[in-house]
């Protein structure tokens, strides 16, 4: 008998462990993340939340697309994506911990008065693949988008000639612009808003019925550390 109630105790005692280990995929697109590294600002904020919290989790990095279908079936529990109402039906929002500057760069070419959406008409803009944020611009603008896998290549083809304009992401487009050691002078930057990034978790995960949990990684989402972090991750990226 005693033999049978150590073995329940063990089993018992290994629940939470089980209960709390999660999986957490970020996309690829710097400075949020990084395929090849598979680092970058998103997973290290989402490591230092679940920390805080007290949760175990597994990381990886992938490309955007598949890291938002994952999180609609519930294999990635926990994701920091651009906030959106169509991602509100099937992930619950924690918190709002940064926004992204959105913005396109062109060459000015002795263009001395500023444009409007309807000088970037049928010409090419480059467009990070498997975002959604200048849709409603290039809708308005009738420009031309050519899909980037990165900031970087983007920048490599606006030098080239091959681009007319760039999709500009902050954090991020600084450090990109840096890379290219300032062979790209005379860049005028048009602004298009911000958007907020906010910190989401799968509606199908088992995390999203751990109501405390949820409550852990909200306050520590939106506690003066995790505002410090977050300004720190920021200045590193950009």
């Amino acid at each position: 008998m005693a033999k049978r109630w150590r073995g329940l105790l063990a089993g018992w005692l290994a629940l939470p462990a089980l209960a709390a280990g999660y999986h957490s995929s970020s996309q690829d697109i710097g400075p949020w993340g990084d395929g090849a590294s598979q680092d970058g600002l998103a997973p290290r904020f989402i490591r230092f939340v679940a920390r805080q919290a007290g949760l175990a989790l597994t990381q990886d990095v992938r490309p955007l697309p598949r890291v938002i279908e994952e999180l609609k079936q519930g294999r990635n529990a926990l994701a920091l994506v651009t906030a959106s109402p169509e991602r509100s039906r099937f992930a619950v929002e924690l918190c709002r911990p940064a926004s992204i500057r959105i913005s396109v760069l062109y060459h000015r070419r002795g263009l001395v008065s500023p444009i409007g959406p309807s000088w970037f008409r049928q010409r090419s803009l480059g467009v990070l693949r498997g975002t959604h944020t200048l849709d409603g611009f290039i809708a308005q603008s009738g420009a031309a988008p050519v899909e980037v896998s990165d900031m970087p290549q983007g920048f490599r083809m606006l030098q080239a000639g091959r681009l007319d304009a760039m999709m500009c992401v902050r954090p991020g487009c600084g450090h990109a612009l840096r890379q290219m050691g300032g062979s790209l002078p005379n860049l005028t930057e048009y602004a298009q808003g911000d958007e907020p990034m906010a910190l989401y978790v799968s509606k199908r995960s088992e995390l999203a019925r751990d109501a405390a949990m949820l409550g852990k990684l909200k306050a520590a989402c939106l506690s003066a550390a995790g505002r410090r972090e977050m300004a720190e991750l920021l200045t590193i990226y950009d």
